[in-house]
């Protein structure tokens, strides 16, 4: 058997079977449901179907195209599409795998003979059938078959076979070179199969080309090839301008860093759409090509969709933090980076698990291996995870912020940083501690920061040689001191005379300065200090020193007792 270079249903595929879901929008009329309650209902509304297409095809769209006679032909091919099982094509592919099996099987069905419609069973006499016959029925001498399936709540309808559909093409080149028994075509349309076009390129165009443009190379003609390489190669420095716009962040703040970044992937976002509709529903790549394009645009648009999810997630939150209330490296703000990209890393996934169930992928049975992935990979990160908890609980107990002196541990100084991993605390050498939050929420922290006022503690030691007087005298004077002092808290504030030290006579002045502030604080307590030491000086007294007194005797004989005496 020869095969014929030009097989019809490959035209129809190149006219209408790559047009896009955005101009697939027509459906059949809903007042004129077609009838699929038996194999002879299915098969004469698909001959029906397949012939209203084909006289459009002929009397009208190569006629004069246009986007309306696409349009026309889409709502046509629909009801042949309704009368096949689809299930095991992936939902990406069933938009031009099924015009193709559609247009292939329409064809073989032209060339075989088919026996009348009286003699394909109607629903009565499938019901009647017994023992499984009831949901089958296999066209006579073929292998074409009609079963029933079940649509849930719809009930139930007869189709053609999944088996059917998957080998319409094999049964299209198998008969190709039998002559067409119905005249559903006319064959003069066999010319314009491989080289041409959508409504926006005119067979003129293509025509006036030189004729090795026109060279068939994998069912496609070369000039689609050339098209489709100058599409690839638009794509190019459209990508190469988007990264130079995103180097454009490096140095600058991170809301214009996480904008700068944001750059390739909303360029693709927008770019992937473009080439493809041009190349499949205006370059009109036809057959196995155009199926791997439709595929391969629809794997990397959501592919890009959830790049840019990701990408997103960050431009939001700089934005969100560029408030003045926030600090750049407070905790609020770590907490809302963590947020927003775990909200990207949402969205992304979600992106790529509808992506991957339109392409047919078993979601399901991926997201239970991730489960068991993912204990794996917590129980290895383990350490990761209890700093970012303890991170979230120093969010919600917000013992420090940035900017404040505080003690934790070994470590006192200004805390220069909160993440979500870890803590970072300047000390006054300039030395900078990292303290990992799940060590953090175990220590406790002292922050002087969060202090209404400032503790100013001071133990004077007078030599002996004091008298009383001059004790009580220098007592009075200090506590004078206190109560005049404007920056002085008068609750609280006390002077005595503590204890009898080895050297000297302590004196315990204690109060409160109302200040917060470090430098203010050390200004009040050393003009405090300096005052202490004149009013010690004029109440005669001085501060000792420490000192040793060594008392030397010399040893004796015992003597009488003194009562005795």
């Amino acid at each position: 058997m020869t095969r014929s270079p030009h097989p019809r249903w490959i035209l129809a595929v190149a006219l209408v079977g790559a047009v896009s879901p955005a101009l697939a929008g027509g459906a059949t009329n809903p007042l004129e449901p077609q009838d699929h309650s038996s194999p002879r209902a299915t098969l004469r509304s698909f001959l029906e179907s397949g012939d209203a297409f084909f006289r459009a095809l002929e009397h009208g769209y190569v006629r004069n195209p246009s986007r309306a006679g696409y349009h026309r032909l889409v709502d046509l091919v629909e009801p042949m599409i309704a009368c096949m099982d689809l299930s095991h094509v992936a939902p990406v592919a069933r938009l031009k795998g099924g015009r193709a099996a559609a247009f292939a099987l329409f064809e073989t069905l032209d060339r075989i003979p088919l026996p009348p419609l009286q003699d394909v069973p109607d629903a009565a006499q499938m019901a009647a059938r017994k023992d499984g016959a009831d949901r089958r029925w296999v066209l006579p001498g073929t292998e074409i078959a009609i079963v029933r399936v079940d649509r849930g709540a719809a009930g139930s309808e007869f189709v053609f076979s999944a088996d059917t559909v998957a080998r319409a093409i094999e049964f299209a080149h198998r008969t190709e070179a039998l002559p067409s028994l119905r005249k559903s075509m006319a064959p003069e349309l066999h010319g314009m199969v491989m080289y041409s076009g959508g409504w926006m390129v005119p067979i003129s165009w293509v025509l006036a080309l030189p004729p090795v443009f026109r060279v068939p190379l994998w069912d496609q003609a070369l000039w689609k090839w050339v098209a489709l390489l100058l599409l690839v190669l638009l794509v190019v420095p459209v990508t190469g301008l988007a990264l130079r716009l995103s180097r454009l962040g490096e140095g600058r703040g991170p809301f214009a860093r996480a904008l700068a970044g944001f750059a390739v992937p909303l360029a693709l976002l927008a770019l992937v759409p473009i080439v493809t509709w041009v190349a499949l529903a205006q370059v009109n790549l036809v057959g196995d090509v155009g199926s791997a394009v439709e595929v391969g645009a629809f794997a990397v648009f959501f592919l890009v969709g959830a790049w840019v999810a990701w990408r997103l997630a960050p431009v939001l939150a700089e934005a969100a933090i560029a408030s003045p209330r926030i600090a750049t490296e407070s905790l609020d703000a770590h907490l809302i980076r963590l947020s927003a990209r775990l909200l990207g890393i949402l969205g992304a996934l979600t992106l790529l698990a509808v992506g991957a169930d339109r392409l047919g992928i078993p979601v399901y049975g991926i997201v239970a291996g991730l489960g068991v992935g993912g204990l794996a990979v917590a129980l290895a990160t383990q350490p990761t995870l209890e700093n970012l908890i303890a991170g979230l609980n120093l969010f919600a107990d917000r013992p420090l912020r940035v900017g404040d002196s505080c003690k934790v541990g070994d470590a006192t100084g200004t805390v220069e940083g909160i993440g979500i991993r870890s803590t970072r605390i300047r000390g006054a050498d300039r030395t900078l501690t990292t303290i990992p939050n799940g060590a953090l929420a175990r220590m406790p922290i002292q922050n002087q920061s969060a202090r209404d006022r400032t503790l100013l503690e001071a133990t004077l030691g007078l030599r002996y040689e004091t008298t009383p007087v001059q004790l009580k005298a220098i007592l009075a004077s200090i506590e004078t001191l206190l109560a005049a002092h404007p920056r002085v808290v008068q609750k609280g504030a006390r002077v005595r005379f503590v204890a009898f030290g080895p050297s000297s006579l302590d004196v315990q002045v204690r109060a409160y300065v109302d200040t917060v502030d470090a430098g203010e604080f050390q200004s009040i307590r050393q003009e405090i200090f300096l005052r202490l030491m004149e009013l010690v000086e004029e109440g005669g007294s001085a501060f000792a020193f420490p000192s040793t007194t060594l008392y030397l005797g010399k040893d004796r004989p015992p003597g009488p007792p003194r009562g005795g005496a």
